[in-house]
């Protein structure tokens, strides 16, 4: 029985799960070392040297406000986002890398397993630079980051390795920091993305800073204290936002709640109703119904007539508002699919299809005696794949009907993003012309030609542009766009206005992109390595791996 795993991470902006599969093919959560199914995404640097991860950096946040980074999900890929403790700057992905490496930590004591693959998920909104620096993050963290998928697909094919009838659904993912909505068509056979939507702005931390300034005003009330001057003690804010994340999960199954607090050795009592709680953030829930209204009617324009389910998945679904306020707008069946561990499980069980996968490729080639990459698993005999998975089964020390239905299960996703290349227009314009388009099927690969401008042209930049243009639409003012990233390509001899410059974008299945280009009139390759915003070289990377990994966690 081999011991080799791929698990799931769900690196979230306020807790973070990690999942495996188990020899029944069956996704597992693995508590921490506290025994809970979740770890705060809290970081304290207690020392120059020393990093304390989890609910006890969270217990601190009060006392050593300066010294605690969380919610760094929010700030991933960000060009110029420091942390700075001890005089070090630190991004957010070397955060984030000490968050993983508590939790794979605990994970490998309670397993006994060495984890070394990992899928991550990160939100289906999340722009490209976001995607690479979280991959970064699991680099620093020593860990081999497979793939970087999409939370909503990823609770998608954890519902939907059991479904028995085909189906469509609509994942509905309020988290603490973002928010997703997707609809996927579900069967026993394939999860199939339609399209995806949201706000990566919004998220549960805004519910909680809505209870935050509404505690404030009522300390006001008390003491006099403006929300500014409370705001600048540090110490008394982290002491509110412990009480919002109190109250609002006390909400959840109370119609109440009562607390305290003490403000310039002043003891101020604090209260809050549901129905008030449920007024202050109304604001907040009517975004995520809107966009769900809007994603719908991308569904139907995209053939998706009929949605049979509505899953509530994020720890903030578990709201009552939520929860009532989506039954009360949709007609559909809603439910909540485990809130906490469904993006985990997915990310797991996804993991371990593509171990499966790569096992019953390689046992298909062995027995046909070809190289790997020529297998198309479609042509292969049904009697050669069957013994294949068996001996993949065998190996893995897991029921031969998992790895069946893994081995046969599809996962289509689209992009969900744009990208395109600035261009100029007849008119002497600078627009962004699409080359993906967003909820476009991935992995996707799609070469177009841009003609050069002036005559005796001998270079041209190329500005690699995402946005959420959709649709048909191909051609989008700069504005609308966010810029990736430029790179300056020189050809061999001056060209002619109107020359033909080829460019490809391959973008993965997790959403990666990768850019090329050739000259066509010599039929030169470009030279064009992208550094994308907010993330690190390749030289930093290595030379930040060294001070990552030398930390000590715990």
């Amino acid at each position: 029985m081999t011991e080799r795993r791929v698990f799931g991470i769900d690196l979230g902006t306020t807790y973070t799960c990690v999942s495996y599969v188990d020899e029944h093919g069956k996704p597992v959560v693995v508590p921490n070392s506290e025994n809970q199914n979740t770890t705060p995404s809290v970081v304290y640097f207690e020392t120059e040297d020393n990093v304390v991860v989890g609910e006890p950096a969270k217990e601190v946040a009060a006392i050593y406000a300066s010294k605690v980074a969380s919610t760094v999900k929010r700030v991933m890929g960000e060009e110029g986002w420091r942390f700075n403790a001890f005089g070090i700057d630190y991004t957010a992905q070397h955060i984030a890398s000490y968050i993983l490496r508590k939790v794979v930590a605990d994970a490998e004591q309670q397993t006994g397993r060495k984890i070394e693959d990992v899928v991550i998920t990160v939100p289906a909104r999340f722009q490209i630079n976001q995607k690479e620096a979280t991959r970064q993050a699991g680099e620093l963290a020593g860990l081999n980051v497979r793939y970087v998928i999409p939370e909503p697909t990823a609770a998608a094919i954890a519902y939907g390795m059991d479904v028995e009838e085909d189906q469509v659904i609509l994942v509905y993912d309020l988290g603490g920091g973002t928010f997703d909505i997707t609809v996927i068509d579900v069967s026993k056979g394939a999860t199939t993305v339609v399209c995806t939507g949201g706000d990566d702005k919004l998220g549960g931390k805004n519910w909680d800073q809505a209870l935050v300034e509404h505690l404030m005003r009522q300390i006001e009330d008390a003491t006099g204290a403006t929300a500014e001057e409370q705001s600048a003690d540090e110490e008394h804010y982290q002491d509110l936002l412990k009480l919002a994340e109190e109250a609002k999960m006390a909400l959840s199954s109370r119609v109440s709640w009562e607390g305290r607090v003490y403000y310039d050795a002043e003891k101020v009592k604090l209260e809050l109703t549901r129905e008030q709680f449920d007024k202050m953030t109304e604001h907040l829930l009517e975004p995520t119904l809107s966009l769900t209204e809007d994603l719908i009617e991308k569904a139907r324009e995209r053939g998706c007539e009929k949605i049979d389910k509505l899953l509530l998945v994020g720890g903030s679904t578990y709201m009552p508002q939520i929860i009532e306020g989506v039954s009360a707008r949709f007609p559909y069946d809603v439910s909540q699919y485990e809130p906490n561990q469904a993006v985990a499980k997915g990310a797991a069980l996804f993991g371990f299809k593509c171990d499966v996968d790569d096992g019953v490729q390689e046992k298909i080639a062995e027995k046909m005696g070809v190289d790997f990459e020529e297998i198309v698993i479609e042509d292969v005999d049904e009697e050669v794949r069957l013994e294949a998975q068996n001996d993949v089964a065998q190996e893995f020390g897991l029921a031969p009907k998992a790895v069946r239905d893994l081995n046969a299960h599809r996962v289509r996703n689209v992009s969900s993003k744009s990208f395109g290349l600035v261009v100029r227009t007849p008119d002497d314009e600078n627009v962004v012309q699409n080359v993906i388009v967003m909820n476009d099927p991935v992995p996707a690969t799609v070469t177009q030609s841009f003609p050069t401008h002036l005559d005796g042209q001998s270079g041209a930049e190329l500005r690699l542009m995402e946005n959420q243009a959709d649709g048909a639409t191909r051609r989008v003012s700069l504005d609308e766009c966010v810029e990736l990233a430029s790179v300056e390509v020189l050809f061999s001899k001056p060209l002619p206005r109107g020359s033909q410059i080829e460019v490809t974008f391959d973008l993965s299945p997790d959403g990666l992109l990768k850019v090329f280009g050739r000259d066509t009139t010599t039929g030169q390759e470009a030279e064009m390595e992208y550094q994308t915003r907010g993330v690190l070289s390749a030289d930093e990377l290595e030379a930040a791996k060294g001070r990552a990994l030398s930390m000590n966690v715990s």
